[in-house]
């Protein structure tokens, strides 16, 4: 399934639970915007302190915590949960997410060509 199926996917869903795609001024935009935002950040934060942990165990003998091992459902549950805020923010910026991504892709493949081997 490609990403623009997948947004549409998400989008659709958000909106049968009541969320708005209907963004009519700037102010309700930027409120959606920082909602997500902040959402996002939140998500972002329970993958890195996941992922502090697992290194604490990692470099701290007798320290109890999760292996990377244990922890990977776990981090690409809290990967997928940042992934649906990108796209209810791109989605807010009227974005088409896939398509913006190439476009980035191709600006850094050209960026930093001179570091390839």
């Amino acid at each position: 399934m490609d990403l623009s199926k997948i947004a549409r996917l998400q989008i659709e869903a958000d909106m049968r639970r009541g969320f708005s795609e209907e963004l009519l001024t700037d102010a309700e935009r930027i409120a959606q915007l920082t909602r997500d935002t902040v959402g996002l950040i939140g998500e972002v934060g329970e993958f890195s302190n996941l992922l502090k942990k697992a290194d604490l165990t990692l470099r701290i003998e007798g320290y109890d915590g999760v292996t990377i091992e244990s922890a990977s459902s776990e981090l690409r549950e809290e990967l997928a949960d940042a992934m649906i805020y990108i796209i209810r923010l791109a989605s807010a910026l009227g974005s088409d997410l896939e398509s913006d991504l190439l476009n980035k892709m191709s600006k850094n493949d050209e960026r930093y060509r001179h570091l390839e081997k």
